[in-house]
């Protein structure tokens, strides 16, 4: 996504932002950020996996995406003073380029063509968001489930490292109607199912 981003901007500008992006390292099972903390910078996935998680009105912690190398991560710090709206997860371990407002801010009023940069990153998530409500009304929760581990198999290869609760909160259903669609998948020999995991046999038999 980073890379498609930038893809419109001449090279000084390209070169000038890579010069003010300071490499953070975050190991498995550690916090990128968390819900509530101040909301000051982007982040540009080199390395590994972000998993993000919110918290419901009930206090549960619940998936709402997954990020991978070229995703972006708290772009809305780029416009708003609000503090973070949900914490990132490292999956594995992750290397990402950080961008901070004030440096971001400052490289703005020298050079405009970010302006255009920022309405593509935010036109880019609105878009997301849209697609993701279209899906959750007008699909069933089998064929999301499969669809989620298309994604993830993409992401991820073979051995797909996460729970089976997490993968239907990505995908926007229960978790005994996850198991059931996993267990037929099982038993056509399209995956197995191991603690904590899930290994991908059969990739082209996931969606279909």
């Amino acid at each position: 996504m980073w890379d498609r981003l930038l893809e419109s901007l001449g090279d000084d500008v390209r070169e000038r932002l890579a010069e003010v992006m300071i490499t953070r390292r975050v190991t498995k099972g550690d916090a990128l950020f968390r819900e509530g903390d101040p909301g000051d910078s982007l982040h540009v996935i080199e390395e590994g996996h972000v998993l993000v998680e919110r918290v419901t009105l009930q206090g549960d912690r619940v998936a709402v995406a997954l990020r991978g190398p070229g995703d972006l991560m708290g772009e809305q710090a780029l416009i708003s003073d609000e503090r973070r709206g949900a914490t990132a997860l490292a999956v594995t371990p992750l290397v990402t380029k950080m961008l901070g407002r004030k440096e971001f801010d400052r490289l703005r009023a020298e050079l405009p063509p970010l302006n255009d940069l920022l309405v593509r990153m935010l036109d880019d998530r609105v878009r997301e968001a849209g697609n993701l409500l279209l899906e959750a009304r007008h699909h069933p929760a089998e064929l999301r489930v499969r669809r989620r581990l298309t994604a993830l198999h993409d992401l991820f290869g073979d051995d797909i490292p996460l729970t089976q609760s997490t993968v239907a909160a990505l995908a926007g259903t229960t978790r005994p109607t996850t198991n059931a669609t996993l267990r037929d998948l099982e038993a056509s020999g399209v995956v197995r199912l191991r603690r904590g995991g899930i290994l991908v046999i059969e990739p082209d038999q996931l969606d279909p």
